[in-house]
């Protein structure tokens, strides 16, 4: 879709940045299947800062440079959006779609989505004198209004289990972004990326 007419652009749901190590790699984050129409304030402001500290962690504190683990990511749309109630992030459902069914050139109808977020969880093998290695886990989490004014993002990191109850709709009694690994979930294993 052609987005050169708003304030649009296609974001990743898989970065482009983050898949430099292989060109076929890279080439299929184009695909339509992994974008969401993300407004350029924040997809090439903070949204991609944060992936950037992403990409660092990942190659200097949990991949080979580091522990040796591995780091899984999601990334995901959500149709809640955010707002800062004394000062920790809250689900908002009074946040307006920001182009609910627009139409585009072309006469393409997207549905764009109030926030976009990150979650991802480093796993590695820790030496145990005794028998088999022990699995640690460290976790970390970003939550991002989608919107045109910047003053309006909130983005936020936080850890898994929060950003895990933010997502949780009324008819669901949990998200479990991680179900094959409760490490991940565990509030002493979340980390802040390092700048």
């Amino acid at each position: 879709t052609d987005t050169a007419a708003s304030p649009l652009s296609r974001g990743h749901m898989n970065p482009l940045a983050l898949n430099t190590f292989s060109k076929s790699y890279l080439r299929a984050t184009f695909t339509l299947s992994n974008a969401v129409p993300q407004f350029e304030t924040s997809n090439s402001g903070p949204w991609q800062k944060f992936e950037t500290r992403i990409r660092n962690y990942a190659k200097n504190s949990c991949g080979p440079r580091g522990r040796g683990g591995t780091l899984y990511l999601l990334t995901g749309k959500s149709d809640y959006g955010v707002r800062i109630e004394a000062g920790s992030p809250v689900q908002d459902i009074t946040i307006p779609l920001p182009y609910p069914r627009k139409t585009f050139p072309g006469n393409v109808k997207l549905d764009t989505p109030r926030a976009v977020w990150t979650a991802g969880c480093c796993v590695w093998a820790e030496p145990r004198r005794y028998w088999w290695p022990a699995k640690r886990a460290e976790s970390f989490a970003v939550i991002s209004n989608n919107m045109d004014d910047g003053a309006l993002l909130h983005q936020t990191e936080m850890s898994v289990s929060k950003l895990e109850e933010i997502l949780r709709t009324p008819l669901l009694e949990e998200v479990n972004l991680f179900p094959g690994n409760a490490n991940c979930r565990r509030v002493e294993n979340d980390i802040t990326l390092p700048p």
